[in-house]
């Protein structure tokens, strides 16, 4: 997304890598047979002790295509109108758009795009999110990630990482909507039939959900609302009938059913094997830490967004 590379590797399979948390996650999926299969898949603390190459190491992804998975702090997701302009001068027209809308210096930033679907209602102006990251952010992870023997396609961020799990698994036709709770933050994607209709961050975590005894269905409920709205505005704006489960990493049994009876759908545990074949067997915290690691794996084709 934030960066073709141009160094695609021949070969069946895909790494993702996300520096996160002190650590790096990685992730090795295969395409070779009907379905993708889970080849690897770990999380390493990284430390004077250990530095990423050591965590790292030599496999057979150091000769498969890689992706990176910007890290949640360095980068601005941003919903806007799609200026009126031919194809080729888009990035040019949003630089212009968005140079208020970030904390930094509009010639610091690198910027890319995707495409949202038309609302159902039409109108003159149609939607997409812009990606706005610093520039020295992008470079200083490539030159991290090549230090250790990893030669990257892409540099993605989590949202579309975390698009390519959804859109793989099996009820995607019906829709899905996809709960990930990261540390200090959530996000959630809706998306339908392989494509991206919302996503949104959540300032809710792990962290927030386990670390408060007097206050867990005050912010359970908070959750809910911020879900609630993200389904309605997909059935309204999109005129898509409604998504009939939501998906969850990283959200405790009673939160779930807590959820379930907010929401009134259908709140599941995520599992990795609806969306993949499994070769290797990660426990469900590492699955937790590198599933936008795996979705960065799932990513397909040299221009996939």
């Amino acid at each position: 997304m934030l960066g073709q590379l141009g160094r695609h590797r021949h070969g069946s399979g895909r790494t993702g890598l996300a520096l996160c948390d002190g650590g790096v996650a990685l992730a090795c999926v295969q395409y070779a047979g009907a379905r993708p299969k889970l080849t690897h898949c770990a999380w390493e603390a990284i430390d004077d002790k250990r530095p990423l190459p050591r965590c790292i190491g030599r496999g057979a992804w150091t000769r498969s295509s890689a992706v990176a998975v910007m890290a949640p702090g360095g980068y601005r997701l941003l919903l806007v109108e799609a200026p009126e302009v031919p194809k080729e001068e888009l990035r040019s027209a949003l630089r212009w758009r968005i140079k208020d809308l970030i904390d930094f210096h509009i010639d610091d930033a690198v910027i890319d795009v995707f495409d949202m679907p038309a609302p159902a209602r039409g109108g003159l102006t149609r939607p997409l999110y812009a990606v706005a990251a610093r520039a020295e952010l992008v470079r200083r992870q490539i030159e991290l990630l090549e230090d250790a023997g990893i030669a990257l396609d892409a540099v993605d961020i989590p949202e579309l990482c975390l698009r390519n799990v959804a859109a793989s698994l099996e009820r995607d036709r019906e829709g899905v909507a996809l709960l990930y709770l990261a540390g200090d933050h959530g996000i959630l994607v809706l998306a339908r039939a392989g494509v991206m209709y919302l996503t949104r961050r959540i300032e809710i975590g792990t962290a927030s959900l386990r670390g408060v005894d007097d206050l867990p269905s005050e912010l359970v409920a908070t959750l809910s609302l911020e879900v609630r709205r993200s389904l309605d505005y997909l059935e309204s704006h999109y005129a898509q009938t409604p998504v009939p489960r939501l998906h969850t990493v990283g959200v405790s049994t009673p939160d779930r059913a807590a959820l379930a009876e907010e929401l009134s759908i259908a709140v599941e545990d995520f599992s990795l094997a609806d969306v993949l074949g499994v070769e290797c067997e990660p426990s469900p915290e590492v699955v937790h830490r590198c599933l936008p690691a795996i979705g960065a794996a799932l990513r397909r084709g040299a221009a996939a967004h």
